[in-house]
């Protein structure tokens, strides 16, 4: 028979003897401050700091490695270039001095003069009337109008070959006309998109 003494149990609780302490099953969990949400409207942990207005952003430059454009950036002009209102202006010009030009002659000279004058300005009526559609008028309005100064310039060389120096205006006008029309502002504004309320009716 042995000799050792069963060892006196330990105090037991209400609900029996006392358990070892429960390990969950699974990976250890990371520290309860990784991957915590951030306040209300502060910049989370991997969130950069905002780049100043033309500086690459953090995810690369833009369009041609620079910022990024304004998406309302028009791509023409929405005015009249100075080079069409200049044009418009000689038209104007030419015409109101040969009609001036031809009631003087008329009282000065009688009919026969002023018929042959005003014959050297009709080109420089129609060139007046199409450019009161400059503001509005398509292409195909600047077409004419050099097509009619071309014309113009013709006229008046041959006025001027006939010894009728007065024609030397409307020669004048014809010229700075075409030189004025066929730059590259003038031709951009008379292709420029138009809504259809912009649009004349002879665009």
């Amino acid at each position: 028979m042995s000799n050792a003494h069963p060892s006196a149990p330990g105090p037991q609780g209400p609900y029996g003897p006392p358990q070892p302490p429960h390990t969950p099953a699974g990976p250890p969990q990371p520290p309860a401050s990784y991957g915590a949400p951030a306040p209300y409207g502060a910049p989370g942990p991997y969130a950069a700091a905002p780049a100043p207005y033309g500086v690459p952003g953090p995810y690369g430059p833009g369009p041609a490695g620079g910022p990024y454009p304004h998406p309302f950036t028009a791509p023409f002009s929405l005015t009249m270039p100075a080079g069409v209102r200049a044009a418009q202006s000689v038209n104007f010009a030419v015409a109101g001095l040969g009609l001036l030009l031809t009631v003087v002659v008329s009282v000065t000279a009688g009919a026969y003069e002023s018929g042959r004058l005003i014959s050297g300005y009709l080109l420089a009526f129609v060139l007046c009337a199409l450019a009161f559609a400059y503001p509005k008028a398509g292409n195909g309005v600047r077409v004419a109008s050099i097509v009619v100064a071309v014309l113009q310039i013709l006229m008046g060389l041959g006025s001027m070959a006939n010894g009728t120096f007065l024609g030397i205006v409307p020669l004048g006008g014809a010229v700075t006309v075409v030189v004025l029309l066929t730059q590259r502002p003038a031709t951009q504004w008379f292709t420029r998109p138009r809504t259809p309320q912009q649009q004349a009716p002879h665009a």
